[in-house]
């Protein structure tokens, strides 16, 4: 892309940020400064919309666009609150209970019964139906491939999407464009605390470290806490409670909840959850019970929603499902369903919240879907190994016959059969390296720079 299209498109997006009530083509052509007819435009707001970046509504002259982060529901040609659409009237009826003041409603302590109480493939928080709904809407492969290659696909889309849904739960004031500049560039946006800052990278590593080592991970007590750990570094003022069951108390704002204070009984507690999600057979379910679970035990200090959030990815990223990225689901929503499950243990308003925001991921994904059309099986199972040895190449400033040579041998100690294929893929990956490309490969942008002024 050009720089001149991605300053339009930042343009059109700051336009819309500043007026979410929603603009047509027209109001839009007014107010960007620069000189485009209205049908390029018109081309350049639909291209937008397919890529998720904005939300367009109605159809012809009465079509307007939103920025990304408004409900994208209309009732009387009025933009409606998200709440009604997420939750059921059974559920809002629940939810009625916290406009009594936290200090007024009992107070509640953990409730060991909750997590004992659960049987893995007998109890089901998602109904059956629900969880088939699901399935079909967010598988992305008809046939088996390695674990976590869909998410590699989608995997800069992802980091943005997650990482700024995910910190706009916690307050972060971040918006999507400048999530998406922090994220790709490493740009830090002006006004912005270092906090903010510092939790969206937090979340980028965190991601990656999923996405990266899905085939080795398991849901087990390292990966949680290695995740929470990457996710509460520099953020936390005791560096050793970044990746440690706490021992200290903590309080949930806006709750009268009390959870568990003994470290012991937290890390018998986190274990058992752990256990227990393992031996769910369905992603679905198994995703909802992390989700639930581990925000309601708040085993570590802080940074427990967050971690709760990016493990209840784990098994969809494995499954080669459609990850949840939380879009479009508003931090009080968010909250409030939280409480019910830590006052009431009830877990339906979560639920339909949960179903919602996943059925939005996988609406969003779908173009991405469509647009990765059929994936190479062996270009996905060799992956590691292509950039092994293009870092290899890189390192020893090899070029022409001599970058082949080194390829051929790789191929042969490390028992990949079809060579000729292998070779003729790294070096057509090669020919096309750039400094953006080079995560995974173990060089520097110098030995890059080093080994393209060889090849020039």
């Amino acid at each position: 892309m050009s720089s001149d299209a991605q300053r339009e498109i930042e343009e059109i997006l700051a336009i819309l940020d500043r007026n979410p009530e929603g603009l047509s083509t027209s109001q839009i052509s007014e107010l960007i400064g620069f000189s485009r007819n209205l049908k390029t435009l018109q081309r350049r707001l639909v291209s937008l919309s397919d890529d998720g970046l904005i939300v367009k509504m109605g159809e012809k002259k009465a079509r307007k666009y939103y920025p990304f982060n408004v409900s994208n529901k209309k009732n009387n040609g009025h933009l409606t609150d998200n709440t009604n659409q997420i939750f059921s009237p059974e559920s809002q009826k629940t939810l009625k209970f916290l406009d009594t003041l936290p200090h007024a409603r009992p107070k509640k302590s953990y409730n060991r019964d909750f997590l004992d109480s659960y049987v893995p493939n007998k109890t089901a928080y998602v109904p059956e139906m629900v969880r088939k709904q699901l399935f079909r809407e967010g598988k992305r492969f008809d046939k088996a491939l390695a674990a976590g290659t869909y998410a590699r696909e989608i995997c800069q889309r992802l980091l943005i999407d997650l990482s700024y849904n995910s910190s706009r739960l916690e307050g972060n004031t971040y918006s999507r464009l400048d999530t998406q500049k922090l994220v790709e560039e490493g740009i830090t946006a002006e006004g912005k605390v270092h906090e903010e800052t510092v939790m969206i990278m937090n979340h980028k590593e965190a991601i990656l470290f999923l996405v990266e080592n899905a085939q080795y991970i398991e849901l087990n007590s390292l990966t949680i806490r290695n995740l929470h750990h990457l996710l509460s570094q520099d953020l936390l003022a005791n560096p050793e409670a970044c990746g440690n069951i706490r021992s200290i108390e903590v309080d949930i704002g806006q709750s009268n909840y009390k959870p568990l204070n003994n470290t012991h009984q937290l890390k018998e507690l986190f274990e058992l959850i752990l256990l227990k999600a393992r031996k769910i057979k369905d992603s679905f379910e198994q995703s909802f019970f992390l989700l639930v679970q581990l925000s309601y035990l708040q085993a570590f200090e802080d940074v427990n929603k967050r971690t709760s959030r990016l493990s209840c990815n784990i098994p969809f990223i494995k499954d080669n499902l459609c990850p949840l990225s939380f879009t479009d689901v508003s931090r009080d929503d968010y909250t409030a369903a939280l409480l019910v499950l830590y006052e009431k243990n009830n877990v339906e308003p979560m639920l339909e919240l949960y179903v919602w925001a996943y059925l939005r991921s996988c609406e969003q994904y779908g173009v991405v879907k469509k647009s990765l059309g059929e994936i190479d099986a062996f270009r996905i199972q060799y992956r590691q190994q292509r950039k092994e040895v293009m870092g290899l190449v890189v390192k020893k400033g090899l070029h022409g016959d001599k970058a082949e040579d080194l390829i051929e041998d790789f191929c042969k100690k490390n028992g990949i059969d079809e060579t000729a294929k292998f070779t003729a893929m790294t070096l057509a990956d090669l020919s096309t390296l750039h400094a953006g490309a080079i995560i995974g490969l173990g060089i520097t942008e110098a030995q890059l720079n080093k080994w393209l002024e060889k090849k020039s």
